[in-house]
């Protein structure tokens, strides 16, 4: 990580830490970098921090992340933009402290991977401040973008049981409702639902016990 950082210590800054473009390549024709230790050490690092301190980065070093056992010279340059955006934003920090009810916010991309056609979860959770967040790829292939949303709220649930489990324990319990943000309409309506229809009787059951949080 010391080389990598060394030699990209007067890199030009990117406001950005992945190009919108990339996930969407096709990069079978791409020329397969001659050494990934370098790549997978500086990958590792951006999911240390992705996971520690900084929620930003947590899709592209996700994306990233499953890159490492055979990385390409597109893989490498997206890295370096990566880390290149950590320079410019050096002196960003979480804000903790400030008062908020524990609240939630939810989204995924449906069929964001191009390989497998699989989506990405991901979600954070503030309590006067960022305190979880993660983004990660789906474990299978969802028919379409309600389900996508169905199952990272799911995720996003179980993540919430923990929190509300931790804050117990430490004597901070939460008492009043839990607000967790979803944008998909769709996925609100199956919520309400009292059964399911030909077109989501497939969902497991691991994501359908979100619906025993609703109302609570």
């Amino acid at each position: 990580m010391l080389i990598v950082t060394i030699r990209q210590s007067k890199a030009k800054r990117s406001p950005i830490p992945m190009d919108s473009g990339y996930p969407n390549v096709q990069q079978k024709e791409e020329q397969p970098m001659p050494r990934n230790d370098e790549f997978q050490s500086l990958v590792g690092a951006l999911l240390y921090i992705a996971v520690n301190t900084r929620p930003d980065i947590a899709i592209s070093a996700s994306i990233l992340g499953r890159k490492v056992s055979r990385p390409t010279e597109a893989d490498w340059t997206e890295a370096k933009r990566t880390l290149r955006n950590l320079q410019s934003t050096v002196d960003w920090s979480l804000r903790l402290g400030s008062s908020g009810p524990l609240e939630a916010y939810v989204d995924a991309d449906w069929a964001g991977d191009k390989t497998d056609r699989k989506s990405n979860t991901g979600f954070v959770f503030c309590l006067g401040g960022p305190i979880s967040w993660a983004a990660r790829k789906q474990p299978c292939v969802t028919l379409s973008s309600t389900e996508a949303e169905y199952e990272a709220l799911s995720e996003a649930n179980r993540e919430l049981m923990w929190l509300m489990k931790l804050l117990k324990d430490v004597g901070e319990p939460i008492l009043a409702p839990v607000v967790v943000h979803e944008d998909n309409q769709s996925c609100i309506a199956m919520l309400k639902s009292a059964g399911g229809n030909n077109r989501t009787k497939h969902i497991d059951t691991r994501y359908n016990f979100v619906k025993e949080f609703v109302g609570r």
